[in-house]
């Protein structure tokens, strides 16, 4: 019995000696926090944007489903899916000995008509000399000279006959209209390539193309030209509109707007949904920084400095966003502060010493 009572004693002694410490610590701890360092923003009422949102997705600038005009086995692939290409560079080769033999075979044709021209000129000249020589007939003349008309035609067709060939060569080597990046490759090596199959599909990319639509009340307010916010994932992005289709659809009746977002760092790729807001005018009211704002669950709130430059913790109300800064519906008056920063380290009845942000 006496054993259990000294050990008692001994674990409530150390459990005091602890707790002792402990609120030592902590004790230190919130002295030593009881000042925080932190922008401050004091609110006044100013023109507020208005914003007009509507919901878009990214496209690219331009895209080329590359196909064919003749047909053949593709003989080599040279390009990926992802890969960057220049305009004009070689993504996949046709097999073209059918079109080189179609070439050899004019050339032939065309030396033919070449000797059959030789010689039909050779002949013109020396019926021509004895009709001047009066030793020949007109008759004569005229049908020598109807013969070396005959061979410089075939002549001359015999040369389209090989640039046409030639041209055809081309088309077995399929290229990129401009640059951009391979999204997308139909065929491999062995595949047969078809007139009007995509064989290949090539994206521009250093800029991007927002497709959204506005509404009647709203499409009035928009102009090409135009500047616009857009927010693509977390990030927010400035654009330019680049045209308003002037008629809409007669089941919605709402209008074709596109926008242009410059992209030469490749940091926005088509397909990601967009959020387009147009500024449509301004409103004088209240509104704060975004870095102010307090979160919690459904609660949205500010912590206001008193006259001491203590922190009270107040819910408000919050109306439309401008990107930077919110406009602030209830709850909060002009000339009074609220903190603008750190609020993650920010608690009530905390003392502020304002620095700049």
């Amino acid at each position: 019995m006496k054993v259990f009572t000294v050990l008692t004693a001994f674990a409530i002694s150390a459990v005091l000696l602890v707790a002792g410490c402990g609120g030592k610590d902590l004790a230190v701890k919130q002295e030593s926090g009881g000042t925080l360092q932190a922008p401050v923003a004091v609110v006044t009422a100013g023109e507020f944007p208005l914003y007009t949102t509507a919901m878009g997705s990214v496209e690219p600038y331009d895209r080329a489903r590359i196909s064919t005009r003749v047909t053949g086995y593709v003989r080599s692939v040279l390009v990926e899916e992802g890969d960057r290409v220049r305009a004009g560079q070689v993504l996949l080769r046709l097999d073209s000995r059918d079109a080189v033999s179609r070439i050899e075979q004019a050339g032939a044709a065309l030396a033919a008509a070449g000797s059959r021209l030789e010689n039909a000129e050779t002949y013109y000249n020396r019926i021509k000399k004895l009709y001047d020589e009066q030793s020949a007939t007109s008759q004569q003349l005229d049908n020598v000279r109807t013969q070396y008309e005959a061979a410089k035609a075939g002549a001359q067709a015999a040369r389209n006959r090989v640039t046409e060939a030639r041209s055809q060569l081309d088309y077995y080597n399929i290229k990129a209209p401009f640059g951009g990046f391979v999204t997308s490759r139909a065929v491999a090596e062995g595949d047969m390539g078809a007139p009007g199959a995509p064989l290949v599909t090539v994206e521009m990319q250093d800029s991007l193309k927002i497709v959204t639509t506005l509404g009647e009340k709203d499409v009035g307010k928009i102009s090409a030209g135009q500047s616009a916010l857009v927010e693509i994932g977390s990030g927010r992005f400035q654009a330019r509109v680049e045209s308003v289709v002037p008629a809409g659809d007669p089941a919605t009746r709402r209008f074709k707007v596109r926008l242009v977002v410059p992209n030469e760092d490749g940091t926005l790729v088509s397909g990601l949904f967009a959020r387009v807001l147009f500024r449509t005018g301004t409103v004088e009211t209240i509104s704060v920084p975004e870095t102010a704002i307090v979160r919690r669950g459904q609660l949205t709130g500010l912590f206001v400095l008193d006259d001491e430059n203590i922190s009270r913790l107040r819910w408000v109300r919050l109306g439309r966003s401008s990107g930077e800064r919110v406009e602030v519906l209830s709850g909060l008056a002009a000339g009074e502060r609220v903190v603008a920063g750190k609020l993650r380290q920010l608690r009530e009845g905390v003392k502020v010493r304002e620095v700049s942000s």
